[in-house]
């Protein structure tokens, strides 16, 4: 029987949501905005890619949501995924492209894994038995994606390379809400700010400098719940 406590802490529950969703909506249109100042200032941008500026800004919005373990970042992801791979495939980025293409169908798995947010999967540790798993799997995934995007005479292959292979584990790591996706995204967004400035995509490397920070705060967030989801079972 549902009782009035459980109903009242439901809606607040709802209500928390509603505002995470609302505050990821407005911190996406703020840092958008000032990607495009900056692109400005420094004579990166010329122009505003409608494109661009529609990943850029759903994937702001999904990061923030990830940090908060909103499971509406799946859908937001989905959509700023669809809108990078069609940008990486017009500037000839095969393997980003790739990767894009591949995770908006996957993110799906990440939805039915977290759960609904009043019920959501708790964040853990990698066991020590799995690192050989997950090590071998991503040499052989980097040492096949390498070859194909060269092939395919991708611009950027190495490092494109290791953005794809590397946004793959830390994205399947996320979706099991294993901490150490973050130590993986920071990773990622280093080689990726590199790389999309180099190829001209600046508002894009603007945003992997935020995604850079928000590993950082991502990890200290889920390593705080961690512990205190530990301090309540104990208790």
């Amino acid at each position: 029987m549902i009782t009035v406590e459980t109903e009242e802490r439901t809606r607040s529950g709802k209500l928390i949501a509603n505002r995470d969703v609302a505050n990821s909506l407005l911190i996406a249109f703020l840092a958008t905005g000032l990607s495009y100042a900056i692109g400005y200032a420094f004579g990166w941008a010329a122009s505003v890619d409608p494109l661009e500026a529609f990943a850029v800004f759903t994937s702001y919005s999904c990061t923030y949501l990830c940090v908060k373990q909103r499971r509406f970042n799946y859908p937001v992801g989905a959509l700023s995924t669809a809108a990078y791979c069609l940008l990486f495939w017009r500037e000839g980025l095969y393997a980003s492209m790739a990767l894009n293409a591949y995770l908006t169908p996957a993110l799906l798995y990440g939805w039915i894994r977290w759960r609904a947010d009043t019920i959501t999967r708790p964040v853990t540790r990698v066991a020590w038995r799995w690192v050989p798993a997950y090590a071998g799997v991503t040499a052989a995934a980097f040492w096949g994606a390498l070859r194909l995007t060269s092939v395919l005479g991708g611009s950027f292959a190495m490092t494109d390379t290791v953005i794809l292979v590397g946004s793959m584990l830390a994205q399947f790591l996320l979706d099991n809400k294993k901490i150490e996706n973050w130590a993986v995204w920071f990773v990622v967004n280093i080689v990726a700010i590199w790389e999309y400035f180099s190829s001209g995509l600046a508002i894009a490397g603007l945003q992997f400098v935020y995604f850079l920070v928000n590993a950082v705060w991502g990890w200290y967030i889920w390593a705080r719940d961690m512990r205190g989801s530990r301090r309540g079972i104990e208790q």
